[in-house]
């Protein structure tokens, strides 16, 4: 249950909002069981209604569009069930010039028809099957030059658009020559027709509108600051950068801070529940950090509110005054917090999501007069009850913490 303070803050607050979403497609067998979903891009969409990374989007983007919202919001082993899941990767991702953020196991990697089949790419390939990865040729069709690579394919995909009649048993026999073991999937299955087509030519799994058509996927997401990822980049790869300073750095923002914690969960598929930023950059590592902004660079997400980092340091500097015993614990709660009056929703439901501890009594104090004085503040009004600490002390410590956010957004925005 949302309370009327949260949605009067959220209200308030800077116009971060986005609507991440990616589409499913079903790809079921020839009796109808689904085994798998093809992951679709879809683009995000900002709280105002405009389209964010949406405009002049290539593959690369696309793609990285996709493993940002899947990593960042979304559950992959959710979205996969107990079948495979499909993912559309451009060249860069196949050979390792861009990030691939997905887990292995039950993710099958569909190299595009638009790659070209060189020794880089065959070697790329061997190594993501080494991982663990299925690799899947997309849209293969009569004499394409990507046949030489189907000795390492997993699954075949073949747009029956691409092969009309007879063309389609000879394909299927020219790929069967070369991969015999692997699994050919049919796509473009739009009418009974087609289906029984399909079949006849020994296709064993089948995909199109006829069988479903893509179901769209989305949630409320918070863009991250811009130049506060930049520098935050920058940051994790000087190697003489302290984790206490990517930690401060990563609470600037709640919408990295967001990513960082869904991230440790979704790198294991296996659910962690951690108390502090600290401890989940210990569990994400820094070259999964460096990989999660990299996607969102490229994918072009990102916002330039400056009031966004500005508060949200003043929030976490604050909170850590007003309890020094557990710094950041206290720091993570006010993210929280703040992250739940971004969004509309529930702290406890967020903290949740995030796979964070309940605050200890102590955190709680602190935050919960944080937050009576803030909405005094916003108010205009003097505040009251603050207990067990004094408005002053209150006052003082939110005071110091918006002077740290402005002396933070002068180093990512150099005025002159």
């Amino acid at each position: 249950m949302v309370d009327s303070r949260t949605v009067e803050r959220a209200r308030r607050a800077p116009t971060v909002g986005t609507t991440v979403a990616v589409a499913l497609q079903r790809i079921e067998d020839t009796v109808g069981r689904a085994v798998g979903h093809e992951l679709l891009f879809r683009p995000t969409t900002a709280a105002d209604g405009s389209g964010l990374g949406a405009a002049g989007f290539d593959d690369d983007a696309a793609t990285a569009s996709v493993l940002s919202v899947v990593t960042s919001y979304l559950d992959v082993a959710e979205l996969a069930g107990d079948g495979l899941l499909f993912v559309n990767l451009p060249r860069s991702f196949v050979v390792g010039s861009l990030p691939l953020t997905l887990p292995p196991g039950r993710v099958v990697l569909e190299v595009l028809e638009r790659v070209e089949p060189d020794d880089q790419v065959r070697a790329a390939l061997v190594h993501l099957r080494a991982a663990g990865y299925l690799v899947a040729l997309d849209d293969m069709a009569p004499d394409d030059p990507r046949l030489v690579l189907a000795d390492l394919a997993d699954v075949v995909k073949v747009d029956l658009a691409d092969a009309p009649g007879d063309r389609l048993v000879d394909l299927v026999a020219q790929i069967r020559a070369v991969a015999p073991g692997a699994r050919l999937v049919a796509e473009r299955i739009e009418t009974p027709a087609d289906r029984a087509q399909a079949v006849a030519a020994g296709f064993t799994l089948l995909q199109g509108y006829l069988l479903s058509r893509p179901a769209v996927v989305g949630r409320g997401a918070l863009a991250q600051h811009a130049p506060t990822a930049a520098r935050l980049l920058a940051l994790v790869m000087d190697a003489g950068t302290s984790t206490g300073e990517l930690v401060e750095q990563i609470a600037s923002d709640p919408g990295i801070t967001v990513k960082v914690l869904r991230a440790v969960n979704n790198a294991s598929g296996a659910r962690r529940v951690v108390v502090d930023l600290s401890q989940a950059l210990a569990l994400l590592g820094r070259e999964r950090l460096r990989q999660l902004l990299v996607l969102d660079l490229v994918a072009g997400f990102g916002h330039r509110d400056d009031e966004l980092p500005v508060r949200a340091v003043a929030w976490t500097h604050a909170a850590q005054m007003l309890c020094p015993d557990r710094p950041q614990e206290a720091a993570a709660e006010a993210l929280v917090r703040l992250c739940a009056d971004l969004l509309a929703a529930d702290p406890a439901r967020i903290a949740d999501w995030l796979g964070l501890a309940r605050p200890e009594p102590a955190v709680a104090a602190a935050c919960d007069a944080l937050d009576a004085y803030v909405d005094a503040a916003d108010r205009g009004e003097r505040p009251t009850d603050l207990a067990p600490f004094d408005p002053l002390e209150v006052s003082l410590a939110w005071f110091t913490g918006l002077a740290e956010g402005r002396a933070l957004l002068a180093r990512l925005v150099p005025r002159g």
